[in-house]
């Protein structure tokens, strides 16, 4: 635009002089603009330096939040002393109080048997008889030896006693005479001799009836009429098969951990597959009180009573041992237990902090384990730890021993409150 023509001024005298406030408007009105220009400029600094600050403030407390939403809540639990029986359920082996194989004492053929298994005999029950011609002609050819040997002992014995007559007399010399004595004691000797052999056949002789030695059942039998049998085959297997089954022995192999409990008098409950639902109670008679080196096991003996004969030699059972209570024991949850190194670990804790601590675990109870070193009745510990827990961490405690350890379940505290969340807000 083009500028507008400058009017004239009008004239003036020199008595009109101009106002003080008309020269000085314009320098006043800029000094105020720059006053409120001042006070804008420090009224944004403060509210920008308010915003950094309570930026940092912020993210301070959000920090702080952050860290403490990564301790972990755990809930802790004291050891206990086991309050129940502890029982151990092993395989087991039944045999027979006495067992025997009924072998040959004479060599000769089999004239007849009378019992065949799972016959009951009484002790002295003839079981079989041997034809033994070779061990019957023995018997007679010592029988006549012996009959010779006193023919023979009389004849030495009158001429002694003649000569010893004729001594007297002076009809023979000493040494004679003593000589026809000494013949007659060797005679006699030879009698006797000869006796024992005659006895001796005859107690081969005696062998041919094959006897019980004791009351039980036949197992077996291995020989039939006109078997061939021989004494002095000494690996074969025996004629018959005795046991006796009125009572029973159970061998058990029971782990090196749980031998200090095999104590003479426990209480050994027995069961069968073939039996289900029926119980045998019995009891320990003796240990073999020696580690084996090859199991690491101990051998253990108890004895059950058997009136009905159910229990047969050679079964396989179940044998469980009602164990005493020991004091120095402790039982945990078995959800404790963290497997992580060599030995199994538990998360003990104190003052917010845990302590990775190995164990010796004795038994598995199930849902809890007994544990035998370690730890004592005074320690707390975690529950359920997670996997990635370690020494040193910080947990929150929730409860202990199933009791609160803090606020109610559900409330949230000002710490628990996230920075700027409505709870925060509300304050």
């Amino acid at each position: 635009m083009e500028p507008s023509p400058r009017m004239p001024e009008p004239a003036t005298s020199h008595h009109d002089t101009p106002e003080p406030s008309a020269r000085h408007d314009a320098p006043p009105r800029r000094l105020k603009v720059g006053r409120y220009l001042v006070l804008a400029a420090l009224v944004l600094g403060a509210a920008a330096a308010y915003g950094i600050l309570e930026r940092d403030r912020s993210e301070a407390e959000l920090v702080q939040w952050t860290n403490e939403r990564a301790i972990a809540n755990v809930d802790l639990v004291t050891p206990q002393h086991a309050t129940l029986d502890r029982h151990l359920a092993l395989p087991a082996d039944v045999a027979a109080f006495y067992t025997a194989p009924i072998h040959a004492r004479v060599n000769g053929y089999v004239k007849m048997w009378y019992f065949d298994i799972g016959a009951k005999v009484k002790a002295g029950d003839v079981l079989a008889r041997v034809d033994t011609p070779e061990l019957d002609q023995q018997y007679e050819q010592a029988k006549g030896e012996l009959a010779k040997a006193k023919a023979d002992y009389d004849l030495a014995l009158l001429t002694a006693n003649r000569w010893e007559a004729l001594r007297a007399s002076q009809a023979v010399s000493r040494q004679t005479a003593d000589e026809k004595a000494g013949d007659a004691q060797a005679r006699k000797a030879e009698v006797f001799a000869a006796q024992a052999h005659v006895d001796r056949v005859k107690a081969m002789e005696d062998f041919k009836v094959i006897v019980a030695p004791f009351a039980g059942i036949i197992t077996a039998r291995r020989i039939d009429v006109g078997a061939l049998v021989s004494a002095t085959n000494a690996d074969a297997k025996g004629l018959f098969e005795l046991a006796a089954t009125d009572r029973m022995r159970v061998y058990v192999r029971v782990p090196q951990i749980d031998s200090a409990d095999m104590r003479k008098g426990l209480k050994v409950t027995l069961t069968l597959p073939q039996y289900p639902g029926r119980k045998f109670e019995g009891v320990i008679d003796t240990t073999s009180s020696a580690i084996s080196d090859t199991s690491r096991a101990l051998l253990v003996e108890a004895i059950f009573p058997n009136p009905d004969g159910v229990l047969a030699p050679g079964a396989y059972a179940q044998a469980r041992f009602d164990l005493p209570l020991d004091p120095h024991k402790l039982v945990i949850p078995a959800s404790a237990l963290i497997f992580r190194n060599e030995a199994p670990e538990v998360a003990v804790v104190k003052d917010g902090e845990v302590k990775l601590t190995p164990v010796t675990v004795l038994v598995d109870l199930g849902n809890q384990i007994e544990i035998s070193t370690g730890l004592s009745e005074n320690d707390k510990i975690v529950k359920s730890p997670e996997d990635a827990i370690e020494t040193g961490d910080k947990v929150r405690v929730q409860t202990i021993d199933g009791k609160k350890a803090g606020a109610a379940p559900g409330a949230v505290s000002d710490k628990d409150a996230a920075p700027g969340s409505t709870h925060e807000a509300r304050k």
